[in-house]
């Protein structure tokens, strides 16, 4: 279910787009409801907190989002865009999926993010539309993932043996692994030993990297 105030990826050609100042005041909306989540849990929440803690009134948020349920789900979508440098990386596949899998782990800030998702995956478990909507993201990052390896492949930057999808999907486990590893043991050493094994799976899958100087021996 789309929201009244939630962008579609595939906006009708004459559908006005949304103001600025209605997206930022959106945006900011839904990093108070990650807030306010990473910090008491899904249950822990009412929509007249989240309203308080936005500055914004409930039934504001209940004529946009009609009820907690979509705010959550839109909170999820919407901590998974694709980052506002974007296009600095248009044109390098391996730089794209490298800022995509550093930002997801590394990022100044998503700590905040993955104690929200963590709340959310945990809520699912419990609540069938949640947990269907979280397969469903997945589903959709692991494409878009294996859609840049695979167009790193045909621009020479991977091997050219790599298995696009398997790739995507271990590359996926390593990130997610390492942000858990994180939470658990939040230090410099950890962050600096996640770093390292996320560099090395890089270099596993270049055309110059290790993996193609073991295919070779």
């Amino acid at each position: 279910m789309v929201t009244k105030l939630q962008e579609s990826p595939t906006p009708a050609a004459d559908s006005p787009s949304p103001r600025p100042k209605t997206l930022r005041r959106r945006r900011e909306l839904l990093s108070v409801v990650c807030t306010c989540i990473s910090e008491s849990g899904i249950d822990g929440v009412s929509m007249r907190q989240i309203a308080e803690a936005a500055k914004i009134s409930t039934g504001t948020i209940n004529y946009h989002f009609e009820n907690k349920h979509n705010l959550i789900i839109a909170a999820l979508v919407t901590a998974y865009a694709l980052p506002e440098d974007w296009e600095i990386y248009r044109g390098s596949p391996l730089a794209q999926l490298k800022r995509l899998a550093m930002g997801h782990v590394f990022l100044q800030g998503r700590e905040r993010f993955w104690r929200f998702w963590l709340n959310y995956v945990s809520h699912a478990s419990r609540d069938e539309r949640m947990r269907r909507h979280l397969q469903e993201r997945d589903v959709r990052q692991q494409r878009f993932w294996t859609s840049l390896v695979r167009d790193g492949i045909e621009a020479g930057e991977f091997r050219p043996e790599l298995d696009p999808e398997a790739t995507a999907e271990r590359l996926l486990l390593v990130a997610h692994g390492l942000v858990i590893r994180q939470i658990q043991t939040p230090t410099t050493a950890a962050r600096d030993r996640a770093l390292a094994v996320l560099e090395d799976a890089f270099e596993e899958l270049l055309v110059s990297g290790r993996g193609a100087a073991r295919g070779a021996a």
